[in-house]
């Protein structure tokens, strides 16, 4: 059996392409004719030396057979090329155009990702600043808001985060602090048997909760509740939901083989040296077009449906993953019912059966044209797709296009945009762009980030613009320093009320290091906000740091002692005394802020004190 050079999986003894890899078998039969004209130029460059040695010049007879070997050789490699068909060119740019923009997103956000990846599955500590600023305009001189602006300014947010996935449990606390004093703080605990919260300045001990007394404690606050007795912690993975390296195997041979056997060698046209030109950048491109028919559309469509009605691994790695959601989720809500995984396959065929049978009724018109412009490597520089769909009569024409230009000293412009124009009215259309102008420099790069999306509907236009300029310094998943620029504008009647345009710019240093397992993170972020009545800037802080860890210690507390509160053995006594001290410490709050006077319940409270009417004052009446 034959082999692939490139990964060394079998081939079929017909194939044209390598369906692990991609590599076309004409490209191996092109390395071994390489190889070979190699080893002849090889022999011919001794023989001149040998020549050149005994007679001192090299003969005219061996300079024209050694010219007759380099023309049959690259006569050769000329003949193998042109015989690669339209559809292998077609598929192979597909896929090495997939593989190529897989490299530079790896390249760029691989690091962070793997991180994250790690976080998920590794003991970690974490902690957070947040800290910010607000001005307007229309209150500059206002002394109450220059108060409230004070002390916003003078207000941080901490949080820290211990966790240890692996075992279930995490600690969280979360402050705020004013003149980094804490002037209220939450911490919260959670393990596999219970949970607990805690806010000390208005209760000094822990209220938890076991999770073998859930059911009790729902019918505490619902006497009807008839849910779980037991509140258990969901055993769900994200990994488990990953797709596997088999799975992707599975998939990628199994259509990747499809598209091979039900696209026609006739459904492809290839011409050469198209000429294209871009920001002063000219090139010769090859223009390789796929075009299909209504009949043939309808039918490719019906036989892909077919095939994923019919791939039962497809079925059950879906089922599998439903099946760790559902019961997930079970753990939370006892109405969720989960069915048997046959079951759940047999649901998604019969759902899959009436898709296909929806599809009968859409039509075609136009089939499907997609057109391919390719560089020398193989790499899709330039694509269009059109369609038109008809569904009852109502026809809808469409265009993806792309593009993907390397062009100048190292830069690249990606774009993509979608346009669908009804065809009963051509003054109505629906508009999805995005494009991104790269340039790449030693430890720098400079992005020009553009996202719009227009809708036109009897005349009137609605959109909304996105950009977003940034520029980075250092290398990805190392030390950057990133400075970024945007601008969010709304135009149309839909946004009348609203500001019709937000700008601001980011600020972040990013220092990530997967051999040290650490990641740190500031950002400043500036927004400028404008309407007809008003304008303002809002400014936000943020200081993050992230390590992981072989093991973390996840603090707790003797739940006999009197350091905590069982929720569900809470007394009547034990309700009031707590009412009594959280109301105490909230006017003690309010007094120290200047948020309630200091005066405000003298002599109403001294009347009311000791009395039964002390303790029914509502808590919301304590602030007004």
């Amino acid at each position: 059996m034959k082999t692939c050079q490139s990964c060394g999986k079998p081939l079929g003894e017909e194939a044209k392409l390598c369906s692990s890899c991609g590599t076309s078998v004409h490209q191996e039969e092109q390395l071994s004719k390489n190889q070979t004209s190699a080893a002849i130029e090889a022999e011919t460059r001794n023989q001149h030396a040998e020549m050149k040695s005994k007679k001192g010049f090299l003969p005219k007879k061996a300079i024209i057979i050694a010219l007759i070997i380099l023309l049959i050789g690259a006569s050769g490699a000329a003949a193998l090329l042109l015989k690669k068909s339209a559809k292998e060119i077609y598929l192979l740019s597909e896929y090495k155009s997939y593989q190529e923009a897989q490299k530079e997103w790896d390249t760029q956000y691989g690091d962070a990702i793997e991180f994250q990846e790690k976080l998920l599955e590794t003991p970690s500590n974490s902690e957070l600043v947040v800290s910010g600023d607000i001005e307007l305009d229309s209150l500059k001189g206002d002394q109450d808001f220059e108060m409230v602006r004070e002390l916003l300014k003078a207000t941080t947010i901490s949080a820290n985060t211990v966790q240890d996935p692996v075992h279930k449990e995490g600690h969280y606390s979360l402050a705020l602090n004013v003149e980094k004093e804490k002037a209220i703080d939450l911490e919260m605990f959670q393990s596999k048997e219970q949970m607990g919260i805690k806010v000390p300045l208005l209760y000094e001990k822990f209220f938890y909760l076991n999770f073998d007394e859930y059911g009790e404690f729902m019918r505490m606050i619902d006497p009807y509740y008839e849910g779980p007795e037991t509140l258990e912690m969901s055993e769900l993975d994200l990994q488990d939901l990953k797709i596997t390296d088999k799975e992707k195997e599975y998939l990628k041979k199994r259509y990747s083989d499809f598209l091979l056997a039900e696209l026609k060698d006739e459904y492809f046209d290839v011409q050469n040296g198209m000429k294209y030109e871009y920001e002063g950048e000219n090139m010769k491109l090859r223009e390789v077009t796929l075009s299909l028919s209504e009949a043939e559309t309808k039918a490719l469509l019906n036989k892909f449906m077919d095939h994923i009605i019919e791939d039962k691994e497809l079925h059950n790695m879906i089922a599998t993953r439903i099946d760790k959601v559902a019961k997930a989720a079970a753990l939370e809500d006892s109405d969720v019912e989960i069915p048997e995984k046959n079951v759940m396959i047999e649901e998604m065929v019969d759902g899959l059966k009436d898709v296909k049978d929806e599809m009968k009724s859409i039509d075609y018109p136009k089939g499907i044209t997609s057109t391919l412009l390719i560089d020398k490597n193989e790499i899709i520089i330039d694509r269009k797709v059109q369609a038109a769909i008809s569904i009852d009569g109502q026809q809808v024409n469409a265009e993806l296009a792309s593009k993907h230009v390397p062009y100048g000293d190292n830069q690249k412009f990606n774009e993509w945009k979608l346009t669908m124009v009804p065809k009963s009215d051509k003054d109505s259309s629906l508009v999805f762009q995005i494009s991104n102008d790269i340039k790449n420099g030693e430890e720098t790069r400079t992005e020009k980030l553009k996202a719009s999306a227009m809708l036109e509907e009897f005349g009137e236009k609605e959109d909304i613009s996105f950009t977003l300029t940034s520029s980075f310094k250092g290398e990805a998943g190392s030390k950057q320093d990133i400075n970024r620029e945007f601008s969010l504008a709304f135009n149309g009647d839909s946004f009348y009320d609203g500001p019709n345009i937000l700008t601001g710019e980011i600020k972040q240093v990013s220092d990530l290091s997967l051999k040290e397992n650490y990641q740190n993170e500031k950002f400043k972020i500036k927004v400028n906000m404008e309407d007809d009545y008003d304008s303002g800037t809002l400014t936000l802080n943020l200081d993050s740091k992230t390590k992981l860890k072989e093991k973390v210690n996840i603090p707790s507390f003797d739940t006999n002692s009197a350091e905590g509160v069982n929720v569900v053995q809470i007394s009547d006594e034990q309700m009031l005394e707590i009412s009594e001290a959280v109301g105490t410490n909230l006017l003690t709050l309010g007094e120290k802020y200047g948020l309630i006077p200091e005066d405000y319940f003298y002599g109403y409270e001294e009347e009311l004190y000791g009395t039964d009417a002390y303790y029914d004052i509502p808590l919301e009446d304590y602030y007004y």
